[in-house]
């Protein structure tokens, strides 16, 4: 599990922001569904529309920030790629 969580959050040992933000963004985000869909059976009540927005727009932060950590990824491979010399 300690592997998982290095090789995943950390980029040449040292700790990844963009990797960070996402996994408790993300973790928040998992939380918050539960809690409107447990809330809703337990409490009776309507859950309130704003939280089911919130919800939407965390997890389209998550996935927008995903897609810029992997452009970047690809990006960085291709500027450090060598280069052919037709010369």
């Amino acid at each position: 599990m300690i592997k998982i969580f290095n090789d995943t959050l950390k980029t040449n040992g040292r700790w990844s922001r963009k990797s960070l933000t996402i996994f408790t963004t993300f973790t928040f985000t998992i939380l918050l569904g539960t809690f409107i869909v447990v809330s809703d059976k337990i409490l009776d009540k309507v859950v309130n529309p704003y939280a089911i927005e919130v919800f939407n727009s965390l997890l389209i932060f998550v996935g927008a920030l995903m897609g810029l950590t992997e452009a970047g990824k690809k990006f960085l491979n291709k500027q450090t790629t060598p280069q052919e010399d037709n010369t």
